[in-house]
């Protein structure tokens, strides 16, 4: 990329840090952001605010292009076997503030989940032959407990959801499969999940059909 088209998106990603501060979306720039979601919910803010939309159409779409190359250096986009190259973004940079964050959550128990992996002998319930390591708390067999059903969607259901019905032990590699892999691969491992527990789960008050539970859970 040229000097010039560099500087031309500098200048674009700093206007942009000045628009937003007006909106009252950030405090400086849009640097401060350490979240690709945040980006990408002030992404959608701007190319949803008729302002922008209008001011960057009279810059020949100079704004959008700064913001999009942005994100795309913020995902990794051309980072792949990078090693050396990389050593040229270490820098000394200042600690950060540190921040409070206060949420809202369904109270769950730690020790069903305790109890579920110890009655599934520490084996992964997707496929007991996955091995991790030893932990150090319980000298098995490293696993964790995953709710099948998610606690964020508990207002959907008059029974609770933190129970040994819906707790499933998994391997780390499965749980985070089931968290943020594409559809496609998790498919066939929540078909597996849906017709071991479905009449558990429907013993616990949670009964739902097969179609309904994909798309909870998905």
């Amino acid at each position: 990329m040229s000097d010039s088209s560099v500087k031309h998106y500098q200048d674009a990603l700093r206007y942009i840090s000045k628009y937003l501060v007006q909106k009252e979306k950030l405090k400086k720039s849009v640097y401060e952001i350490q979240d690709i979601g945040e980006l990408e919910v002030i992404r959608s803010y701007l190319y949803s605010d008729a302002d922008f939309v209008a001011l960057d159409k009279r810059g020949h779409q100079m704004y959008s292009a700064g913001f999009n190359n942005y994100y795309k250096f913020a995902c990794g986009e051309g980072f792949t076997n990078i090693h050396k190259q990389i050593e040229l973004l270490d820098t000394q940079v200042p600690v950060a503030t540190r921040t409070t964050y206060t949420s809202t959550s369904w109270r769950r128990s730690s020790i069903i989940k305790i109890q579920s992996i110890e009655s599934a002998g520490y084996q992964c319930e997707v496929n007991a032959n996955h091995t991790t390591f030893t932990a150090k708390s319980s000298g098995q067999q490293y696993m964790e407990g995953h709710h099948i059903l998610p606690m964020k969607i508990q207002d959907k259901f008059n029974s609770s959801l933190d129970v040994y019905a819906n707790i499933i032990c998994l391997c780390p590699i499965c749980h985070r499969m089931l968290h943020y892999g594409i559809e496609y691969e998790k498919d066939s491992v929540l078909d597996k999940i849906y017709y071991d527990r479905a009449d558990r789960l429907a013993s616990s008050g949670l009964a739902i059909g097969k179609n309904d539970f994909k798309a909870m859970v998905i």
